[in-house]
């Protein structure tokens, strides 16, 4: 007993000095509209919501905010989902808001109805917290590529440590050098944890074009007996468990 208390103790005393390594935190709010509303939605998000995230912007709060659209969702009932991302500094960030009652040159009433139709039009969300592990290309001062093919990611929780040295070590070099993609990214999922929920990391590749990603998908793959080897052992620890196509819509840096 005495020994496992111990190995407990260096566990959890490993976890805490880990947590101390402040990384960036990407807080990810999904938002599912009917697809009717989405024209005036996304009208109120330009004329009334990015003034918002630029007061965020210059309080401190956050680093930067996009908003996306998936455009290849799930089958529905005629419905539109929107991803909302947040960018903050470290773990000490999040939910860190000063608070914002008033718009620049906007009419209290105004800003209050606006908010509250908006609010109005949703009829599903969730959310994802997300540390930033390794990215290139994401944070440009104009914001990132205007498409990206999100990729929802379970790994095999005994192995994160391989799968992240993996990710970093060998693709994100491999991603620069190829000019195909525009950016990159590897997110740990730090708020769903469970059986239920085995997503535990997250890529996002950035790509200027929508043509560019079909390019990608569009060819067939052949592979010597060394590189299916090597590619089989990958899905050994990672499972891709979904995978979304998005359009950027606005930014705010």
């Amino acid at each position: 007993m005495k020994k496992l208390l111990s190995l407990l103790v260096l566990f959890f005393t490993f976890i805490q000095v880990q947590a101390q390594n402040d990384e960036p935190i990407l807080l990810m709010w999904y938002g599912q509209i009917n697809s009717a509303d989405a024209a005036e939605h996304v009208q109120l998000e330009k004329d009334y919501y990015l003034k918002y995230h630029q007061q965020r912007v210059a309080n401190g709060d956050i680093l930067g905010w996009d908003m996306w659209q998936i455009i290849n969702p799930d089958v529905n009932e005629m419905t539109t989902t929107y991803l909302y991302v947040s960018l903050v500094k470290d773990f000490a960030s999040i939910g860190k808001n000063t608070p914002i009652n008033s718009l620049k040159g906007v009419p209290q009433k105004e800003w209050e109805a606006a908010q509250d139709k908006a609010i109005s039009h949703y009829i599903k969300n969730y959310q994802l917290v997300t540390s930033i592990k390794g990215s290139y290309g994401t944070q440009e001062a104009t914001g990132p590529a205007d498409y990206a093919v999100i990729n929802y990611m379970e790994v095999d929780p005994y192995q994160t440590e391989a799968y992240e040295k993996l990710e970093l070590e060998t693709f994100l070099p491999m991603f620069k050098d190829d000019k195909v993609r525009a950016g990159w990214g590897l997110h740990k999922v730090l708020n769903q944890f469970g059986t239920d929920k085995p997503v535990n990391y997250i890529t996002a590749d950035f790509y200027s074009s929508l043509q560019t990603i079909y390019k990608s998908r569009n060819g067939a793959i052949a592979l010597n007996e060394e590189d299916l080897k090597f590619w089989k052992s990958i899905d050994e620890i990672r499972t891709l468990k979904n995978s979304h196509i998005v359009r950027r819509v606005l930014s705010v840096r």
